[in-house]
């Protein structure tokens, strides 16, 4: 704008050069944080894989990685490894999952000199960390990955990791997170440990996930499945540790199943199933009138995605016989997600408000910076309804996680079996044929959610 051009404007709205300025670094503002916002096409994204249209999905999250925007680097290396793992890329998945816990553990721990940035702007100009249930499902669904691979030794490494870093969650916080143990990453380690023969640290695993299912009852309404009440009596029994479960098991009479001995005479067929959707993030906002002008305080909620079926069955079929079992919901990844964030609630509002009297003080002090009483009531009501847009609360998530998992297993005579996967009485999902060896762990994990993901071990 031509210097004699520029003055006129201003002239015409009363406008100062400093107010011109100012107005223009708002929307500057606004742009930039429009420019933050995480655009990924998820719906196209699920469309494809349910049509198992693999090297479509990879195809398009890699093109669509400026979508994501740099503040959310996280998420695109999320989903790009939840994409590759479900399309069985499971080398590619594993990079990117370790890429993405490494870029995580950068964020958590880096100084907080970022965070005064959010103070007056938004949380969506900090590059996402990921929530702390993220965080840990990274080692979870990573040793999911490990699973489908054979790589049995990895996949117990990943959940001692998880172990590892809710630990670490809960020593940082002075508000402990409910969240502080996994109790489906101690069972799946206790049932890694069980296969390799490690049988008092399957027993130390089995007993802490039910111990850990205990809180899940109260907190997510999620019991302990009942194969891990077998397994834990079992092995108890195989190392004579019977004594010290009586209190966790006060009617217990002996293995309820069959003993260690005679399981490996048979082989294991451990089910794993991801099922539902994450839960979404959306905005809640309230906005208060005050002196001074209107404050804007906006926080996150959880949206959970209602489930299409909670009946769930795993049929094995062979020529020598036929075997059927219920699946049970191990992690309630919706609930978890939900109760983790009313844990944070208090430090999030805390920080939210704070912005909010930061803001207005600086509004208060450019306007009264003006020494036209006109144009500091301009400056006032235009750096108020900039504030309103500028509030936002960050809506950002693991969205192409599950919303639960649910598990069996099955003790059965070696040989080849046809498995199936059943859900709320539709026709069996066929799954690949698994050849059962006597005394050996064999691992199916399959994801109900697209057509593109089902495997086995």
């Amino acid at each position: 704008m031509k210097p004699i051009v520029r003055k006129k404007f201003h002239e015409m709205f009363g406008l100062s050069t400093a107010m011109h300025r100012l107005l223009l670094a708002v929307s500057a503002l606004l742009l930039m944080l429009n420019g933050c916002a995480h655009k990924a096409d998820y719906e196209r994204l699920y469309a494809q894989l349910q049509k198992g249209e693999c090297r479509s999905a990879v195809r398009q999250l890699e093109a669509s990685q400026a979508d994501y925007g740099e503040n959310a680097r996280l998420l695109f290396l999320l989903d790009s490894a939840m994409v590759n793992l479900q399309c069985r890329n499971f080398e590619a998945a594993q990079e990117k999952f370790h890429a993405a816990e490494r870029l995580a553990e950068e964020l958590w721990t880096e100084s907080l000199s970022r965070q005064a940035a959010s103070l007056v702007t938004n949380e969506y100009l900090l590059k996402y960390a990921g929530e702390d249930y993220e965080r840990a499902l990274i080692n979870m669904m990573s040793a999911l990955g490990y699973l489908q691979a054979g790589r049995f030794d990895d996949a117990l490494i990943e959940c001692r990791r998880l172990d590892s870093l809710l630990s670490l969650f809960n020593d940082k916080y002075e508000e402990k997170n409910v969240y502080k143990e996994d109790a489906f990453g101690r069972y799946l380690s206790g049932i890694l440990h069980e296969a390799d023969r490690s049988l008092d640290d399957a027993f130390i695993d089995y007993r802490k996930a039910y111990e850990t299912y205990q809180d899940y009852k109260t907190h997510y309404g999620t019991v302990a499945p009942p194969t891990l009440v077998d397994d834990l009596v079992r092995v108890a029994a195989a190392v004579d540790r019977t004594e010290e479960i009586k209190a966790l098991l006060p009617d217990m009479e002996g293995p309820r199943d069959l003993s260690h001995a005679k399981s490996r005479l048979l082989g294991k067929v451990v089910f794993i199933q991801l099922s539902g959707r994450a839960p979404v993030k959306t905005q809640g906002q309230l906005v208060l009138p005050t002196g001074a002008g209107p404050v804007a305080i906006a926080y996150p909620r959880l949206l959970l995605v209602p489930a299409d079926c909670e009946y769930h069955r795993l049929t094995l079929s062979s020529e020598e016989g036929h075997y059927e079992t219920e699946l049970a919901l191990a992690e309630d990844i919706g609930r978890i997600a939900l109760k983790n964030l009313e844990d944070k609630k208090a430090r999030i509002m805390v920080k939210t408000v704070a912005r909010a009297v930061a803001k207005q003080a600086i509004i208060n002090n450019l306007a009264k910076s003006s020494d036209d009483r006109n144009t500091e009531m301009a400056l006032r009501a235009a750096l108020n309804i900039a504030n309103l847009f500028l509030e936002r609360a960050d809506t950002r998530s693991w969205r192409t996680l599950p919303g639960e998992i649910y598990m069996t297993r099955l003790f059965v005579p070696p040989g080849e079996y046809r498995a199936a996967a059943i859900a709320c009485g539709n026709h069996p999902h066929k799954l690949k044929n698994v050849l059962v060896e006597a005394g050996k762990t064999h691992y199916i994990v399959h994801d109900s959610r697209y057509a593109a993901a089902s495997s086995d071990n």
